[in-house]
């Protein structure tokens, strides 16, 4: 197979997209974990939302579970759905009118 330059740039260009898109899908992938449903509640009573657990323990805080993921997580569990109801039986066909 004999390869010019237009040839070559092609196979190169092709590459390279491929190579972008493997790489932008990983670089997606690895930002998609589980969101974080406990903050840092100090002592006053505040939600310092930037410590981690380890500063949020060692300024005296505690780690608390967020309200909202809390309520978020009662209706998933309530909206369950429920065994299916028996279909109603059909209607009966109406007596001909007598004669």
């Amino acid at each position: 197979m004999n390869m010019n330059f237009t040839s070559m740039l092609r196979v190169a260009s092709i590459g390279a997209i491929a190579l972008l898109a493997v790489s932008s899908g990983a670089a997606y992938a690895k930002n998609q974990g589980t969101p974080q449903t406990h903050h840092c509640k100090l002592a006053d009573g505040t939600m310092d939302l930037n410590k981690t657990k380890k500063q949020c323990l060692g300024a005296k805080g505690t780690w608390a579970k967020d309200a909202g993921a809390a309520a978020a997580a009662a209706p998933a569990a309530a909206a369950a759905p429920a065994a299916p109801a028996a279909p109603a039986a059909p209607a009966a066909a109406p007596a001909p009118a007598p004669k």
